[in-house]
């Protein structure tokens, strides 16, 4: 049976009461009073009074009962009821606070999300910025490529057209030619043909061919040529196994490996290849003559003054006394 029966049950019994409760035994401190009023005499006296509420003394005794069950009752029903609705209050508080934990910890993991999804954006955000800067330093590098390809182009063609410009100009008798007179030009000069007169140039001349004349220009390039006259140069000649000359031979340097017969006046150096055959003079500052080389004429080197030579040799050896 419940708090709230236990309270209703002893409310009905308080007003209705249906049977006299057993007398409750005296307390002690009441005995005491009791044995002091009979011993002083003035127990007599009120006597009378109490045996009149005798009759009442028992329905009043549990109408008192009563009431303190139906008391006691009530305070139980009331803290029953607190401690329900504390027991209650106490699982609302707990409820509340899951709750907020779990409110707090979706809230958490949502920022943390966040968090991570910001994160990765920015990631992303870098990885993209450093692939355009990569894709435009790429394209800047294939750019300054490209403009340093054109720039040397350019520089290529200009080189090029400006060693044309400077590409002296050359005359050519081609083979199969022949040319009967003089030549003069200011041009250099390949000469493959045939020619009979003389070929002078302030250039330079390469003959491959056939002359029977003088020769004057500055350099001299003699390959498979046959040459009757006199060369004069101011710079040097180049002379093959494969060429003859038949006259005199003046230069300032002259390497030779071809047949020449005829004086030969050099104010340089001059070179005696393996091959070269000399029938004549030799004159030169110094000269060099390789094994296999042929000279039959006189050779002499470095010009001597009358005073240079008297310093080198004395008119007379004169012996002391």
């Amino acid at each position: 049976m419940g708090i709230k029966d236990n309270f209703s049950q002893a409310m009905k019994d308080f007003i209705n009461p249906q049977s006299t409760p057993s007398v409750p035994a005296a307390d002690p401190q009441e005995k005491d009073v009791t044995d002091y009023m009979q011993q002083t005499g003035e127990f007599d006296a009120v006597a009378p009074t109490a045996q009149q509420n005798n009759s009442d003394a028992p329905t009043q005794d549990m109408q008192a009962a009563n009431a303190a069950a139906a008391q006691e009752a009530a305070r139980q029903a009331a803290a029953q009821e607190a401690a329900r609705q504390a027991a209650q209050e106490a699982a609302r508080q707990e409820a509340a606070r899951q709750e907020a934990a779990r409110q707090e910890a979706a809230r958490q993991e949502a920022a943390r999300q966040e968090a991570a999804r910001q994160e990765a954006a920015r990631q992303a955000a870098a990885q993209e910025a450093a692939r355009q800067a990569a894709a435009q330093e790429a394209a800047r590098q294939a750019a300054a490529q490209e403009a340093a390809r054109k720039a040397a182009a350019q520089e290529a063609a200009r080189k090029a057209a400006l060693q044309a410009q400077q590409r002296p100009e050359t005359t050519i008798i081609s083979k199969n030619t022949l040319i009967d007179g003089n030549i003069r030009s200011f041009a250099n000069m390949q000469i493959d043909g045939n020619i009979k007169g003389n070929v002078e140039t302030t250039k330079n001349i390469s003959v491959n061919g056939k002359i029977v004349g003088n020769i004057t220009c500055d350099n001299a390039k003699l390959n498979a040529s046959s040459i009757q006259g006199n060369i004069t140069l101011k710079g040097q000649v180049l002379m093959a196994s494969d060429s003859m000359l038949i006259g005199d031979l003046s230069s300032q340097l002259a390497s030779l490996n071809g047949k020449i017969k005829g004086n030969i006046s050099i104010s340089g150096k001059v070179q005696l290849d393996k091959d070269s055959v000399i029938f004549g003079d030799i004159k030169a500052s110094s000269i060099s003559i390789s094994d296999g080389a042929v000279v039959q004429g006189y050779v002499s080197t470095t010009y001597l003054s009358n005073d240079e030579r008297s310093n080198i040799f004395p008119e007379s050896i004169a012996i002391g006394e």
